[in-house]
């Protein structure tokens, strides 16, 4: 079995902000990810401040991958296929055999709420999202902390609107509270 601090599942904005936060703390942090973010088809995002010239998504991507790795993250492959959410360490299941365990569980995927609904959170339609494709988990607000200690959602599932920079800074701040928790004093980064 594969340990780490913070298993984060998703690497699109969210889950690599997060990834990047929890690395840079010194967590040993862990990102699966399984297809691709919806990020990588736009062509060029024009709304995140400071890049006047805007950024592809898959350049934009790209570079937090990078940085996740500079900070001492890993970006694994794979598709969860079962959580175990019963106790810490919380242990995942990627569907060609690997087992994962990890302190912090961190949801950031937008398109894969069937397997959260099979684990008894309740999902209903993200309204600020106009497509209606992407879901929300109910009870779950900005924080990103679920009822499960230990367990925290990232991006479009908790409610925020479809916007990178708003996606970026919410998996940052559920990054900043499992390194603060993890180290028991309050994390902070500003090099």
């Amino acid at each position: 079995m594969n340990q780490t601090d913070v298993l984060v599942i998703g690497a699109g904005v969210s889950g690599l902000s997060c990834a990047l936060y929890t690395s840079k703390a010194g967590l040993n942090t862990v990102v699966l990810e399984h297809g691709e973010s919806q990020l990588k088809s736009v062509k060029m995002v024009y709304n995140i401040p400071g890049i006047q010239e805007g950024i592809s998504g898959a350049q934009w991507l790209e570079s937090a991958r990078t940085q996740v790795f500079n900070a001492g993250g890993s970006i694994h492959t794979g598709k969860v296929e079962s959580l175990a959410l019963t106790d810490q360490p919380y242990t995942v299941v990627t569907t060609d055999g690997r087992m994962w365990s990890a302190q912090y569980l961190v949801i950031a995927v937008n398109l894969g709420y069937p397997l959260l609904e099979s684990l008894g959170f309740e999902v209903a339609i993200n309204e600020h999202v106009p497509s209606k494709k992407i879901r929300k988990v109910l009870e779950v607000g900005y924080d990103g902390k679920s009822h499960q200690p230990g367990v925290f959602f990232a991006g479009l599932l908790t409610d925020v609107p479809s916007q990178t920079i708003i996606a970026a800074g919410q998996g940052a701040f559920v990054g900043v509270q499992i390194a603060s928790d993890f180290l028991k004093r309050p994390f902070m980064w500003h090099d």
